[in-house]
């Protein structure tokens, strides 16, 4: 006959990756972080099925020895856990607790004074929280987490009563009044029609509405400056063509005033003299050389002429 904790649902089962001392949460316990630590440690709890041995939920049978030796287990398990998910000087401090309900106990008493010193910081970040520079959702975004850290201090209990409703809806109001006030003064229109709404809404639909009014003001924000950029770039076209006098023109090519784009010599190169500014047509050093060439031929021409006038008189008959 199998026993009842071998059914994987049971609260004292056991699963073969359950293993004595693993770390089940991300950061351990310090001084500053029992809070936090508390609520990851309980939804790990849960997820496996054993947070009924820190909330006193799952008590020690008094009849069978054999369900009291696998509590024991449980138990046993539940304690490596809490030690292996906190810091070696607070772990060495409760090692002496014989329950995993005894322990948990334990670190509430000794942690639970800082809970008034973190809801005071939280109530000043809170009244403190303005969008200035950031956007909607990055303003949103921080309010929200200072409103979450609030709520695990200060947890409400359940109450399914008229009064509650009354009280949550209270707090909401409250919420939703905080963001409207932390927004920036672009924002008062929206603001306005949000308050004089005869169902105030939550504070999530109030940033739904803020932020289609900030998506909106981009889009009109970036049309309205595409047009000065297009007529500063005329302006700045037609200051460079007119810097230098009314009426001066200018090159684009070289930007010079004493010709314009289409006579432009900047491109031009000689193929004989490889300077620029003239091509091989109109090269003034090779129609020099050019002209001393022919000088020269002809002054020889002229010698050579006189010496055979001469040679042609003096020849005897």
């Amino acid at each position: 006959m199998s026993e009842p904790w071998e059914n994987s649902n049971h609260p004292l089962f056991i699963h073969h990756s359950d293993q004595p001392g693993a770390v089940l949460v991300a950061q351990p316990l310090v001084e500053d972080n029992y809070t936090t630590w508390a609520q990851s440690m309980s939804m790990t709890l849960m997820i496996k099925n054993k947070k009924g041995f820190i909330d006193g939920t799952i008590q020690r049978s008094t009849q069978r020895v054999e369900e009291q030796l696998q509590w024991d287990r449980c138990n046993t398990l539940v304690k490596t856990w809490l030690l292996g998910s906190m810091s070696k000087e607070i772990s060495n401090s409760i090692i002496h607790c014989k329950t995993a309900r005894g322990m948990w106990q334990e670190l509430q008493e000794r942690f639970s004074h800082t809970n008034t010193v973190q809801l005071f910081h939280i109530e000043n970040a809170i009244h403190d929280c303005k969008q200035g520079t950031s956007s909607v959702t990055s303003f949103f975004t921080k309010l929200k987490s200072l409103w979450n850290e609030k709520d695990v201090l200060c947890e409400i209990p359940p109450c399914i009563c008229e009064v509650s409703k009354e009280i949550k809806a209270y707090m909401d109001t409250q919420k939703t009044m905080k963001f409207l006030m932390g927004l920036n003064d672009n924002y008062a229109t929206i603001r306005s029609s949000i308050v004089n709404m005869e169902s105030f809404p939550i504070v999530n639909q109030a940033y739904s509405m803020a932020l289609r009014q900030e998506k909106q003001a981009e889009l009109s924000t970036g049309k309205a400056m595409a047009q000065p950029e297009a007529t500063a770039f005329a302006m700045r076209r037609g200051n460079r063509e007119n810097e230098d006098g009314e009426g001066a023109v200018r090159c684009e090519k070289c930007n010079k005033t004493n010709h314009s784009t289409k006579n432009c010599r900047a491109h031009l190169k000689c193929t004989f003299c490889n300077s620029r500014h003239h091509t091989f047509e109109y090269c003034r050093r090779r129609k020099a050389i050019m002209g001393d060439g022919q000088g020269s031929s002809k002054a020889n021409n002229a010698v050579s002429f006189n010496d055979k006038k001469e040679t042609a008189m003096n020849f005897p008959f």
